[in-house]
């Protein structure tokens, strides 16, 4: 009986990273075509470290921003966002939390949101998260630049998935 736990166990963690993969690339398939993002941030923390101007949703958004005009893809103005639900947007969420030591651990998640129709609701159209990627980190207060990088390597993710869906023109 023991001889046969061990391919046992290894189909068992073959089918769950198999079942991972297949979840990966369905994110990725919901990028094809896509050639406009709106994008918005939020930025939670104590007052302190969100009073630091390095970290702001400003200087975070401005660079995200930046990447996705760079990649020579169309970005679309909040006002152009919020008027139709039919324009996907990314959405950047970064958590910091300043411990009593001094570290500040912090969070971003990037999800990109998309229109799409809920078949089991009558067609119901809504937005819904098809692609996401984050991070976890921790840094001293005088490291907090080190979360705009981080936050400028979570875009590259995603324009790293986007362009392996999109190889024309890119």
């Amino acid at each position: 009986m023991k001889k046969y736990a061990l391919p046992f166990l290894l189909f068992l963690f073959s089918a769950s990273e198999l079942l991972g993969q297949n979840e990966i690339e369905r994110q990725q398939i919901s990028l094809d075509g896509l050639q406009e993002f709106g994008f918005t941030v939020n930025i939670e923390g104590s007052q302190r470290v969100t009073d630091d101007t390095t970290v702001t949703p400003t200087t975070i958004r401005q660079q995200a921003i930046n990447q996705i005009v760079d990649a020579n893809l169309r970005y679309v103005a909040d006002e152009e966002v919020s008027s139709s639900a039919e324009i996907p947007f990314l959405h950047m969420h970064i958590n910091m939390l300043e411990l009593e030591n001094g570290l500040i651990p912090f969070s971003i998640e990037l999800k990109l949101y998309q229109p799409v129709r809920l078949i089991l609701n009558r067609d119901l159209q809504t937005s819904a998260s098809t692609w996401e990627t984050g991070m976890v980190g921790i840094v001293s207060y005088d490291q907090i630049p080190t979360v705009k990088r981080a936050a400028k390597n979570v875009m590259v993710t995603f324009l790293d998935d986007y362009r392996k869906v999109n190889r024309r023109g890119l």
